[in-house]
Formats: C-alpha cells, sequence, structure tokens
C-alpha cells in the first residue's frame, strides 16, 4: 500500500477490496490487496476510491496470475451483466 489512507482491515487485513463510508458527509476510504502480490493499493476521497476499485477489478479480472481470482472476477463481470439486462425489460 502506498500510505495514502488508513488501513480498513487493521494492522493485517488480509486479501480484497475494503470500502468504508460512515456516513453521507464522510470521506469515503478503500483499500485492496490481491493474493498475487503483485497489486496492494488505498484510496480517500469519492473519485478515488471509484477509480481504485475500477482498476483493482480490472486486475483481479485481467492481470492476476492467479487463475481462481481471474475466474471469480469474471463471473461476478458476468452476474453484473446479466442484473443489468434484467433490470432493463
Amino acid at each position: 500500500m502506498n500510505g495514502i489512507g488508513p488501513t480498513i482491515g487493521g494492522p493485517r487485513p488480509g486479501f480484497g477490496l475494503r470500502v468504508r463510508m460512515d456516513h453521507n458527509r464522510a470521506l469515503p476510504t478503500a483499500d485492496f490487496n490481491c493474493r498475487c502480490g503483485e497489486f496492494a493499493e488505498d484510496a480517500v476521497g469519492r473519485e478515488e476510491v471509484a477509480s481504485m476499485a475500477v482498476r483493482a477489478e480490472r486486475h483481479m479480472r485481467d492481470d492476476c496470475a492467479l487463475t481462481d481470482v481471474r475466474a471469480a472476477a469474471g463471473l461476478r463481470a458476468t452476474r453484473r451483466v446479466q442484473q443489468q439486462q434484467r433490470k432493463r425489460k
């Protein structure tokens, strides 16, 4: 992590994307740590958190060295597309 914001999960947060926004006026914070060890980042602020979440999902879907992480991210992307298509009907 690059030390911009606080780690949400404590001193040893584990793997995955964590986003925290306590209330509407609070500044959102997020951190991400991939199991492959190649991508770890944190962000503070609405735009920064949103762009970091997109980069994290793209890394998990396209660039991660672990095949099970890529497969799970692919399934999430497929479900997201299917849910949006159901809502339009």
